[in-house]
Protein backbone atom coordinates (compact mmCIF):
# COMPACT_ATOMS: atom_id res chain seq x y z
CA UNK A 1 0.00 0.00 0.00
CA UNK A 2 0.65 3.27 -0.54
CA UNK A 3 4.14 4.71 1.26
CA UNK A 4 6.08 8.10 0.81
CA UNK A 5 9.85 6.39 1.81
CA UNK A 6 9.09 3.67 -1.01
CA UNK A 7 7.91 6.12 -3.32
CA UNK A 8 11.04 8.01 -2.74
CA UNK A 9 12.88 4.72 -3.58
CA UNK A 10 11.76 4.45 -6.65
CA UNK A 11 11.90 8.35 -7.91
CA UNK A 12 15.39 7.94 -6.66
CA UNK A 13 15.80 4.96 -9.07
CA UNK A 14 14.05 6.89 -12.10
CA UNK A 15 16.10 9.96 -11.17
CA UNK A 16 19.21 8.28 -12.09
CA UNK A 17 17.57 7.11 -15.85
CA UNK A 18 17.45 9.91 -16.49
CA UNK A 19 19.59 12.76 -14.68
CA UNK A 20 22.09 11.79 -17.67
CA UNK A 21 20.17 14.33 -19.83
CA UNK A 22 20.46 16.75 -18.26
CA UNK A 23 23.79 19.42 -18.90
CA UNK A 24 26.19 19.59 -15.96
CA UNK A 25 25.01 22.30 -13.34
CA UNK A 26 22.74 23.91 -15.76
CA UNK A 27 19.51 25.57 -13.51
CA UNK A 28 16.83 22.92 -13.43
CA UNK A 29 13.08 23.70 -12.44
CA UNK A 30 11.25 21.19 -11.10
CA UNK A 31 7.95 21.17 -11.76
CA UNK A 32 5.91 19.50 -9.25
CA UNK A 33 8.76 18.52 -6.57
CA UNK A 34 6.35 17.16 -4.07
CA UNK A 35 8.48 16.76 -0.89
CA UNK A 36 11.03 18.14 -2.83
CA UNK A 37 13.10 14.41 -3.03
CA UNK A 38 14.48 14.69 -6.42
CA UNK A 39 15.15 18.36 -6.46
CA UNK A 40 17.47 17.56 -3.33
CA UNK A 41 19.04 14.69 -4.88
CA UNK A 42 19.58 17.15 -8.53
CA UNK A 43 20.93 19.66 -6.10
CA UNK A 44 23.43 17.37 -4.85
CA UNK A 45 24.79 16.24 -7.82
CA UNK A 46 25.57 20.27 -8.20
CA UNK A 47 22.44 21.17 -10.62
CA UNK A 48 20.64 24.55 -9.65
CA UNK A 49 17.69 23.85 -8.77
CA UNK A 50 14.42 25.26 -8.60
CA UNK A 51 11.06 23.14 -7.11
CA UNK A 52 8.01 23.95 -6.91
CA UNK A 53 4.42 22.70 -5.89
CA UNK A 54 0.86 23.82 -5.11
CA UNK A 55 0.31 24.67 -1.60
CA UNK A 56 -2.27 22.26 -1.29
CA UNK A 57 0.17 19.31 -2.26
CA UNK A 58 -0.60 15.80 -0.33
CA UNK A 59 3.39 15.71 -0.10
CA UNK A 60 3.65 19.59 1.44
CA UNK A 61 3.81 18.11 5.01
CA UNK A 62 6.76 16.01 3.80
CA UNK A 63 8.92 18.78 2.51
CA UNK A 64 12.96 17.83 2.09
CA UNK A 65 13.72 20.72 0.17
CA UNK A 66 13.02 24.20 -0.15
CA UNK A 67 9.85 24.18 -2.84
CA UNK A 68 7.99 27.29 -3.68
CA UNK A 69 4.31 26.76 -3.41
CA UNK A 70 2.52 28.26 -6.78
CA UNK A 71 -0.80 29.14 -8.25
CA UNK A 72 -1.39 25.96 -10.02
CA UNK A 73 -1.19 28.48 -13.38
CA UNK A 74 2.08 30.68 -13.43
CA UNK A 75 5.59 29.31 -12.56
CA UNK A 76 7.01 32.23 -10.48
CA UNK A 77 10.42 32.77 -12.28
CA UNK A 78 11.37 35.16 -15.33
CA UNK A 79 11.16 34.63 -18.86
CA UNK A 80 14.11 32.80 -20.47
CA UNK A 81 15.28 31.68 -16.55
CA UNK A 82 15.95 28.04 -16.89
CA UNK A 83 17.98 25.35 -18.70
CA UNK A 84 15.83 22.33 -18.28
CA UNK A 85 12.80 21.36 -16.92
CA UNK A 86 11.90 18.28 -15.01
CA UNK A 87 8.53 16.79 -13.87
CA UNK A 88 7.93 12.93 -12.17
CA UNK A 89 4.84 11.58 -12.89
CA UNK A 90 3.09 15.06 -12.64
CA UNK A 91 1.37 16.12 -16.00
CA UNK A 92 -1.17 14.07 -15.60
CA UNK A 93 -2.64 15.60 -12.97
CA UNK A 94 -2.63 19.14 -14.90
CA UNK A 95 -6.11 20.42 -15.36
CA UNK A 96 -5.12 23.59 -17.77
CA UNK A 97 -2.07 21.40 -19.57
CA UNK A 98 -1.94 24.27 -22.29
CA UNK A 99 -1.57 27.32 -19.74
CA UNK A 100 0.93 25.33 -17.78
CA UNK A 101 2.74 24.48 -21.19
CA UNK A 102 2.94 27.92 -22.37
CA UNK A 103 4.54 28.33 -18.94
CA UNK A 104 6.83 25.90 -19.79
CA UNK A 105 7.83 27.58 -23.47
CA UNK A 106 8.21 31.09 -20.99
CA UNK A 107 10.42 30.44 -18.56
CA UNK A 108 12.68 27.94 -20.89
CA UNK A 109 16.05 29.82 -22.39
CA UNK A 110 16.43 29.58 -26.13
CA UNK A 111 17.93 25.77 -25.83
CA UNK A 112 15.84 24.71 -23.33
CA UNK A 113 13.88 21.58 -23.17
CA UNK A 114 11.96 19.36 -20.70
CA UNK A 115 12.14 15.82 -18.85
CA UNK A 116 8.89 14.18 -18.03
CA UNK A 117 8.28 11.25 -16.50
CA UNK A 118 4.90 10.19 -17.29
CA UNK A 119 2.78 7.24 -16.04
CA UNK A 120 2.25 4.11 -18.61
CA UNK A 121 -0.87 2.79 -19.97
CA UNK A 122 1.36 -0.92 -18.33
CA UNK A 123 0.71 0.94 -15.02
CA UNK A 124 -2.74 1.83 -15.27
CA UNK A 125 -3.67 -1.56 -16.15
CA UNK A 126 -1.89 -3.66 -13.57
CA UNK A 127 -2.86 -0.91 -10.83
CA UNK A 128 -6.26 -2.00 -11.55
CA UNK A 129 -5.40 -5.49 -11.43
CA UNK A 130 -3.58 -5.36 -7.94
CA UNK A 131 -6.41 -3.67 -6.57
CA UNK A 132 -8.34 -6.95 -5.18
CA UNK A 133 -5.27 -7.51 -3.16
CA UNK A 134 -4.54 -4.60 -1.78
CA UNK A 135 -7.96 -4.05 -0.69
CA UNK A 136 -8.15 -7.50 1.14
CA UNK A 137 -4.93 -6.23 2.58
CA UNK A 138 -6.28 -3.07 3.78
CA UNK A 139 -9.53 -4.61 4.85
CA UNK A 140 -7.58 -7.04 7.01
CA UNK A 141 -5.41 -3.67 8.62
CA UNK A 142 -8.85 -2.46 9.34
CA UNK A 143 -10.33 -4.95 11.12
CA UNK A 144 -7.57 -4.69 13.35
CA UNK A 145 -7.70 -0.94 13.52
CA UNK A 146 -11.72 -0.69 15.03
CA UNK A 147 -13.41 2.83 14.40
CA UNK A 148 -14.74 2.40 17.81
CA UNK A 149 -11.46 2.39 19.24
CA UNK A 150 -10.80 5.27 22.15
CA UNK A 151 -7.17 5.47 20.45
CA UNK A 152 -7.22 8.20 18.21
CA UNK A 153 -4.61 7.08 16.09
CA UNK A 154 -6.14 3.60 15.34
CA UNK A 155 -9.26 5.48 13.99
CA UNK A 156 -7.30 7.44 11.88
CA UNK A 157 -5.79 4.30 10.32
CA UNK A 158 -8.87 2.74 10.40
CA UNK A 159 -10.75 5.28 8.57
CA UNK A 160 -7.31 5.57 5.94
CA UNK A 161 -7.48 1.81 5.15
CA UNK A 162 -11.24 2.27 4.76
CA UNK A 163 -10.51 4.39 2.28
CA UNK A 164 -8.19 2.06 0.31
CA UNK A 165 -10.16 -0.71 0.33
CA UNK A 166 -12.90 1.44 -1.74
CA UNK A 167 -10.50 2.58 -3.54
CA UNK A 168 -8.36 -0.01 -4.81
CA UNK A 169 -12.15 -1.88 -5.57
CA UNK A 170 -13.11 0.55 -8.16
CA UNK A 171 -11.97 2.14 -11.24
CA UNK A 172 -11.01 5.91 -9.74
CA UNK A 173 -9.17 7.96 -12.25
CA UNK A 174 -5.72 8.74 -11.01
CA UNK A 175 -4.88 11.54 -13.18
CA UNK A 176 -7.18 14.58 -13.92
CA UNK A 177 -10.08 11.60 -15.05
CA UNK A 178 -13.00 10.51 -11.96
CA UNK A 179 -12.70 7.09 -13.73
CA UNK A 180 -9.71 5.39 -14.49
CA UNK A 181 -10.88 4.01 -17.53
CA UNK A 182 -10.09 6.37 -20.02
CA UNK A 183 -6.55 6.29 -18.64
CA UNK A 184 -5.99 2.79 -20.84
CA UNK A 185 -5.62 5.33 -23.41
CA UNK A 186 -5.29 8.84 -22.29
CA UNK A 187 -1.62 7.55 -20.70
CA UNK A 188 -0.71 6.17 -24.03
CA UNK A 189 2.61 7.30 -25.95
CA UNK A 190 0.41 8.47 -28.53
CA UNK A 191 -2.06 10.26 -26.76
CA UNK A 192 1.03 11.84 -24.77
CA UNK A 193 2.62 12.87 -28.19
CA UNK A 194 -0.64 14.04 -30.04
CA UNK A 195 -0.96 16.45 -26.77
CA UNK A 196 2.89 18.21 -26.92
CA UNK A 197 3.13 18.46 -30.43
CA UNK A 198 -0.54 20.19 -30.31
CA UNK A 199 0.91 22.79 -27.77
CA UNK A 200 4.20 23.20 -29.84
CA UNK A 201 6.66 20.99 -28.86
CA UNK A 202 8.95 18.99 -30.48
CA UNK A 203 8.93 15.49 -28.87
CA UNK A 204 12.57 14.21 -29.15
CA UNK A 205 12.76 11.49 -27.82
CA UNK A 206 10.37 8.86 -25.68
CA UNK A 207 11.13 5.33 -24.36
CA UNK A 208 10.27 3.42 -21.42
CA UNK A 209 11.91 3.73 -17.61
CA UNK A 210 12.20 0.11 -17.27
CA UNK A 211 11.17 -0.22 -13.63
CA UNK A 212 7.78 -2.15 -13.26
CA UNK A 213 5.45 -1.25 -10.16
CA UNK A 214 1.87 -0.17 -9.39
CA UNK A 215 -0.16 2.83 -7.95
CA UNK A 216 -0.77 0.44 -5.07
CA UNK A 217 3.19 -0.58 -4.27
CA UNK A 218 1.84 -3.94 -3.51
CA UNK A 219 4.95 -5.81 -2.17
CA UNK A 220 7.12 -2.83 -1.56
CA UNK A 221 10.58 -2.81 -1.08
CA UNK A 222 9.59 -7.25 -0.56
CA UNK A 223 10.23 -6.73 -4.29
CA UNK A 224 13.90 -5.56 -5.14
CA UNK A 225 14.80 -3.27 -7.37
CA UNK A 226 16.45 -5.72 -9.49
CA UNK A 227 13.45 -7.82 -9.41
CA UNK A 228 11.34 -4.54 -10.85
CA UNK A 229 13.21 -3.86 -13.93
CA UNK A 230 13.74 -7.53 -15.17
CA UNK A 231 9.65 -7.56 -14.87
CA UNK A 232 9.60 -4.25 -16.87
CA UNK A 233 10.49 -6.45 -19.86
CA UNK A 234 7.88 -8.69 -19.36
CA UNK A 235 4.96 -7.18 -17.83
CA UNK A 236 5.65 -3.00 -18.92
CA UNK A 237 7.71 -0.41 -17.65
CA UNK A 238 5.58 1.70 -14.69
CA UNK A 239 6.67 5.09 -16.54
CA UNK A 240 7.61 6.49 -19.69
CA UNK A 241 10.40 9.23 -20.51
CA UNK A 242 9.66 12.08 -22.79
CA UNK A 243 11.95 14.65 -23.58
CA UNK A 244 10.82 17.57 -25.65
CA UNK A 245 11.40 21.15 -26.16
CA UNK A 246 9.13 23.96 -27.47
CA UNK A 247 9.22 24.47 -31.45
CA UNK A 248 11.10 27.00 -33.82
CA UNK A 249 10.09 30.37 -31.57
CA UNK A 250 8.85 33.78 -33.47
Amino acid sequence: MFNIAFLDTLRVEELQLVVGKLKPRSRVLEFGAGTGSQARDLAQLGFDVVAIDLATSGYSGERVFDVIDYDGLHIPLPDQSVDAIFSSNVLEHVEDTDQIFREFARVLRPDGFCVHLLPSVAWRAWTFVTGVPTAVLAAAQAIRDPFLSTDDPRRKSFRSNLKTVFGSLLPIGHGTSFEGISELWTFSRHAWRSKFRNAGFVVEEVHPVGLFHTGHMLAGKRLPIAARRRLAAVMGSAANVFVIRPGVRG
